[in-house]
């Protein structure tokens, strides 16, 4: 168990139903936090049910740090395959060893991405991208999907860095664990990322023997890691492994150049005569003695183990049941990322369900790929706490703007009949759609977000905004979104402590409905406004070559514009001559 990590659970309102076990809790790091100006006591908490900011390669998409720290979360996923530097994991050269704040204590992810005060918890891959909500066209989703990578090993998991395809050894990951010392660490996994395709479509996921396997060497890397934190060898049965195959290989090698020699006599039988015979060495009977060697713990560091079995219930269950076993487990990730475009949501928390009743209640299960307000509530219900922030992310990619609510009168005053014949559902309105062009109002009425607080910024200006590209608009749009989604969970725990959460969970799935499922199609705006700077770049790129970056030295070369229009210049005067040696040979 890590010494700084602890969760508490709050005691819900006396109208509680049976049905629900829906829990109200705090996640805290009670020590090891320092914040820029030096040491600081503490940490923020994530109140719980809450989320985790979604971010790519540790920083929160669209919002600069003030902006980022205005919102209602108290932590960070950050994703280590986005944000692994080229000469990571092999060296750790260029890592600071002590922190700049405080000379004895080491340097950590939280300084390095200026997160201090925040709770940071990292995973290996960015799971956000495989959910249903998520794009078809995401390129994240795309470079990390495991039919591109393909599968892991006893040895290795594959990831997909910004450099290329690149395995992570056990040693790797311990490796990384030491040097960036997040708050809570997610256990190295064998997670099965299949997406449907045209010929797969029949397929109702991985076979069982793959996701049996996939169980099994996630719990052996998971043994091993415990040991590991606890400053015990947790890599000896691999060394052992690894010295019999080399032994074996040692063997093979011997026999092999013995037959070349045997063959070599046997056809020179004068020479053979001259030579001593080489004898057939009898295989060592040595017993393989492997000493345990000493490692650095980091009992400091909080430990998340994945709750694996794909879309086999029984395989969950077994998963769940054996990764509760392990007692230096902090919390537990439940993954469903790959699920959610093999089988319906209903079924994905059917399966959430049952791997979350053989769980501890003491300790708090995070879900991966339930996004929408709706799937969170249920899951919820079943005893999920932590859920990411990627939804508002996604609403803001695609120039929407939440108006949806959760509590006694879940609609919101600013939703009016014409929105709703606009966008067909009250939960957000669309800002790239021409009706808004006129429309000086905030986006929703009475909200204190960045973005509508005192009417600063309305409707119409976030859809100039979008039409001209300006990225101030998905600043505004992402600080609304975050702000509504903390809000919701604000008042999902409010009615927990009140006894409540049935009644109002049913009213808000009576109220809007079901999330319109996200596909690849854009607005026409949006795509009219692409295209444009699509011209321009081209236009552009022939002018001025683009700047290449020499990796590690941080040096850049560029061609400079006279040099290029130069060339240019020459090229449009040869053209010129020729088309007029071409006329004068007519005329002649």
């Amino acid at each position: 168990m890590s010494t700084a990590f602890t969760f508490d659970l709050h005691q819900s309102g006396a109208g509680a139903s049976a049905a629900s076990v829906a829990r109200h809790g705090t996640v805290s790091i009670t020590s090891r936090s320092s914040v820029q100006h030096g040491p600081s006591t503490k940490k923020r908490v994530i109140e719980t049910p809450g989320c985790l900011m979604f971010s790519s390669k540790g920083s929160v998409p669209h919002l600069t740090p003030d902006n980022m720290r205005l919102q209602a979360f108290g932590g960070v996923h950050v994703s280590l395959e986005q944000l692994l530097h080229p000469d990571q994991p092999a060296s750790f050269s260029k890592w600071p060893l002590a922190s700049p704040f405080n000379s004895s204590s080491k340097f950590t992810l939280a300084e390095y991405l200026h997160l201090q005060d925040l709770i940071l918890m990292c995973d290996l891959r960015d799971y956000a991208s495989f959910s249903a909500f998520a794009s078809p066209s995401s390129a994240a989703s795309d470079a990390i999907s495991s039919r591109l990578l393909g599968p892991n090993t006893d040895r290795y998991a594959l990831l997909s860095t910004p450099k290329g395809v690149r395995q992570l050894t056990m040693d790797d990951y311990l490796q990384i664990v030491r040097q960036y010392r997040p708050d809570i660490m997610v256990a190295l996994a064998d997670n099965i990322v299949e997406r449907k395709t045209k010929s797969s479509e029949s397929q109702q996921g991985p076979a069982e023997k793959r996701v049996r396997k996939s169980v099994e060497r996630s719990l052996k890397w998971l043994d091993q890691i415990l040991l590991e934190r606890e400053g015990q060898d947790g890599r000896m049965e691999d060394r052992r492994i690894e010295e019999e195959k080399k032994r074996r290989r040692e063997r093979k090698e011997k026999k092999r150049a013995a037959m070349v020699v045997e063959q070599q006599q046997e056809g020179d039988a004068p020479e053979a005569s001259s030579k001593e015979t080489v004898p057939e060495e009898a295989e060592s009977d040595t017993p393989i003695e492997i000493v345990p060697m000493a490692t650095e713990p980091w009992r400091e560091v909080a430990l998340f183990a994945h709750v694996l079995g794909s879309h086999l219930e029984a395989e969950r269950i077994m998963s769940a049941q054996e990764t509760a076993r392990r007692k230096g487990v902090d919390g537990f990730v439940i993954d469903t990322s790959a699920l959610t475009e093999m089988v319906e949501m209903d079924q994905v928390l059917k399966l959430v369900e049952a791997s979350v009743e053989h769980l501890p209640s003491q300790k708090p299960r995070i879900v991966y790929g339930v996004q929408t307000p709706e799937d969170v509530l249920r899951a919820i219900a079943l005893g999920v706490d932590l859920f990411d922030t990627s939804y508002p992310y996604h609403l803001t990619e695609d120039g929407k703007a939440s108006l949806y609510g959760f509590g006694e009168d879940p609609s919101p005053e600013s939703v009016s009949a014409a929105d709703n014949s606009s966008i067909r559902n009250n939960r957000w309105i669309n800002l790239w759609d021409d009706e808004h062009g006129d429309k000086f109002v905030p986006i929703m009425e009475g909200c204190e977000c960045y973005a509508c607080k005192g009417g600063r910024h309305t409707r119409a200006y976030i859809n100039h905004l979008l039409k001209t590209h300006e990225m101030l608009a998905t600043v505004l749009l992402m600080s609304h979104n975050m702000h509504q989604y903390g809000l919701f969970f604000q008042h999902v725990r409010e009615s927990i402590k009140e006894g409540t959460f049935e009644k109002h969970s049913k009213a808000f799935h009576e109220t809007f409905g079901k999330e319109p499922k996200r596909t690849a199609e854009k607005h026409q705006a949006q795509l009219v406004v692409e295209a444009a700077l699509t011209k321009r770049n081209q236009r552009l790129e022939g002018a001025e070559e683009a700047v290449v970056d020499a990796i590690g030295t941080g040096e850049k070369l560029v061609k400079k514009r006279s040099e290029v229009e130069g060339v240019e210049a020459d090229k449009t005067e040869k053209k010129a001559k020729k088309e007029g040696d071409a006329t004068t040979q007519e005329q002649q």
